[in-house]
């Protein structure tokens, strides 16, 4: 077996429970090269004999596994880390670099016996007898040892060298991210929100990427003061139409709503949940530099605006499985709306439906009533017809607001559309509508 065993950044200023925090999320990183992580001591302790060669060697493994972004917006950064065939000579060897150099390439016997953990609470007592190092401990009788010292440190001694097998407990992901931060000061502007966010999408990144899953919802919720007369969180909940481990753009669309957010009490802690997520198919790169993606997508471009100016000024058309043109799409939000799936299959439909069909580039909102004279339509002069008729009804049950492709209400449609030229040359298109109640010419479209 081969160990890796890496430390996370420590600083003098961090609490408790912000260390605890860095080491789980080094750990969802590791757990990206190995399905074995374990958290020991101040350490993380990756496996990594089965993914080896899929890394490309243990030298490049290592390095990636070193390299940890734990700053959101932040290049990576190197962190200690340090090897060996088992797990406590792999942590004995990253505490004694911290304090010797070359600490990283001592072999097990010279290793101090500070660096083994179930030898700290004896250490005194085993220096006053001459023993300092690993192999000092083990030449020591056996029995005596056990006898003062407890089977435990014989046994994390056996462990070390390999003679006993090692027992852990892989670190394993949950199932819906959720997580807390406690601000260091009380926030009384929403906008000062954003900066605490980012940490928590930095985790939230870790975890998507060792899970192999994009974000597709996310619920931001700030605590506020109890101690004030009012609500005592709030929350916002941010949708992208793509699967993204890009915390990048959420984290843009996070500050445009923050931006339109107030708190009507200070905030003293933030948490972050994940409301739904996908496995994110990756796609192969193309070799070519001007095929390579540059700036947003249409979809996060998208949900910025409708972040910014408001999702009902941020439309989109969708198309509708209908006979009559000026309902054939609709207008609705663009964000949270899946283009993809919504308007292909009834365009297709229309398609089977009307093959032969010809549509002017620019269709009237509603159709214009012609004048006639000698029951010739005039727009402004005669119209001469050039093709048609082509006729439209749409199903007999509409009129009664039956049809199962029509809304209810709306009236059925009885047409014969011709394609006219007027004095100017100008293409049109024209229909004479059948039904008694609203007989006449009307101007439809025009082919620009």
């Amino acid at each position: 077996m081969r160990w890796i065993a890496l430390l996370p950044p420590t600083a003098p200023e961090l609490l408790p429970a912000e260390a605890r925090e860095l080491q789980e999320l080094l750990a969802w990183h590791a757990l990206r090269f190995s399905p074995r992580v374990c958290l020991q001591d101040e350490a993380v302790l990756v496996e990594v004999s089965g993914s080896t060669r899929l890394f490309g060697g243990l030298g490049k493994l290592a390095k990636q596994l070193s390299s940890f972004v734990y700053e959101q917006n932040s290049p990576p950064s190197l962190i200690p880390r340090a090897q060996g065939a088992t797990s406590l000579i792999a942590i004995g060897r990253l505490r004694a670099s911290l304090t010797a150099p070359g600490g990283l390439r001592l072999p097990a016997d010279v290793l101090p016996l500070g660096t083994l953990t179930a030898a700290r609470a004896h250490l005194g007592v085993l220096e006053r007898v001459g023993c300092r190092t690993w192999g000092d401990l083990r030449r020591l009788p056996r029995a005596g040892v056990a006898r003062r010292f407890g089977q435990p440190l014989l046994d994390a001694l056996d462990q070390a060298y390999g003679e006993q097998p090692e027992s852990h407990r892989w670190l394993s992901l949950p199932e819906v991210f959720e997580a807390k931060l406690e601000l260091h000061a009380l926030v009384e502007n929403a906008g000062a929100l954003l900066f605490a966010a980012q940490r928590l999408l930095a985790r939230l990144q870790a975890w998507l990427v060792a899970r192999g899953s994009g974000l597709l919802a996310l619920r931001l919720v700030w605590h506020l003061d109890p101690r004030r007369n009012g609500p005592t969180t709030g929350e916002l909940v941010v949708r992208t139409a793509e699967a993204s481990q890009d915390m990048a753009h959420a984290s843009r669309l996070i500050a445009e709503h923050l931006a339109h957010a107030t708190l009507p009490s200070p905030a003293h802690s933030l948490s972050l949940h994940s409301l739904e997520v996908a496995p994110l198919v990756s796609s192969s790169h193309s070799l070519l530099i001007q095929e390579h993606k540059r700036g947003d997508s249409l979809a996060q471009l998208t949900e910025r605006l409708s972040a910014r100016l408001g999702p009902r000024q941020v439309l989109r058309w969708q198309a509708r499985a209908t006979h009559v043109p000026e309902r054939m799409q609709r207008w609705i939000a663009a964000q949270g709306s899946r283009s993809v799936g919504t308007s292909k299959q009834p365009l297709q439909q229309f398609s089977q439906l009307q093959p032969d069909a010809l549509l002017p580039s620019w269709l009237l909102a509603t159709p214009l009533k012609l004048a006639v004279r000698q029951d010739r339509p005039l727009c402004p002069g005669p119209l001469n017809l050039l093709a048609g008729p082509q006729r439209l009804e749409t199903s007999g049950w509409a009129a009664c607001g039956l049809a199962l492709a029509e809304p209810l209400g709306e009236q059925a449609a009885m047409r014969d559309y011709f394609i006219a030229v007027n004095e100017e040359a100008c293409l049109l298109w024209i229909y004479r509508e059948r039904l008694a109640r609203a007989s006449g010419w009307y101007l439809h479209g025009v082919f620009v």
